[in-house]
């Protein structure tokens, strides 16, 4: 990434929510400590127990984060779309990460040095309360998806899947919605917990029906009230 890039992502940032709170002293502190990266689709960003060296904000791209079991099984599978702060439990928190982070996409990300955004944050008490805002709003996703482990029907898993991927990264679109990412029905199913088969299954129904059409760069949500009343 040439240096007129980062100056123009350092242009944009502050009108950004998540640094709306940041004094000028404390964006400059951050353009001289931060690190921009560009990773490659594949590659990770961090691995699990790996230490909790940096906070991270996506610029651009999708990234995936995927917890491993001790026996093996994938137990949790999330996405970060860009213009997001993660991980919010790197803050203050525990020493280690708790998941892998891999680009899912080509991505444009900031490093931010855990000692440097907890200096800031130790003065910046609305930046701190935003953080609390969001962590709140993150609870109240994750409490959405454990009902995912709580229907026995893997079928219904994916329909619910799908609905948290609305919920949580559809944008509109004409007169539905839209995630304009690659995600895949492999990723659907890992996340449904089921198998790819099962996921393709459902897939289809819904085609047939007119309420998603799931696309190789792109899932749109032609009938958005009918996954939006399963999160009710």
């Amino acid at each position: 990434m040439v240096n007129r890039d980062l100056e123009l992502y350092m242009e944009s940032l502050e009108d950004e929510p998540f640094f709306e709170n940041f004094t000028t002293e404390q964006m400059n502190l951050l353009e001289n400590k931060a690190r921009f990266h560009q990773y490659n689709k594949g590659q990770v960003l961090f691995f699990q127990s790996d230490p909790r060296t940096y906070s991270y904000y996506l610029l651009k791209g999708l990234v995936k984060l995927e917890s491993v079991a001790y026996q093996g099984d994938f137990s949790y599978i999330d996405f970060i779309e860009k213009q997001t702060f993660f991980p919010y439990g790197s803050v203050f928190g525990k020493k280690e990460y708790t998941y892998d982070a891999t680009a899912t996409t080509d991505i444009d990300i900031l490093l931010i040095p855990n000692d440097i955004l907890e200096e800031i944050l130790h003065v910046n008490i609305a930046q701190l309360r935003y953080m609390y805002s969001q962590i709140t709003k993150n609870l109240n996703f994750l409490e959405k998806r454990l009902q995912v482990t709580t229907r026995s029907s893997a079928y219904e898993r994916v329909q619910f899947v799908l609905a948290l991927w609305q919920y949580d990264m559809a944008k509109p679109y004409k007169d539905g919605n839209i995630i304009q990412y690659p995600l895949t029905i492999n990723e659907l199913a890992a996340v449904a917990g089921t198998t790819r088969e099962t996921a393709s299954r459902v897939i289809h129904d819904l085609k047939e029906e007119e309420r998603i059409s799931f696309k190789r760069k792109a899932i749109y949500y032609l009938d958005p009230q009918y996954f939006e009343d399963m999160l009710q």
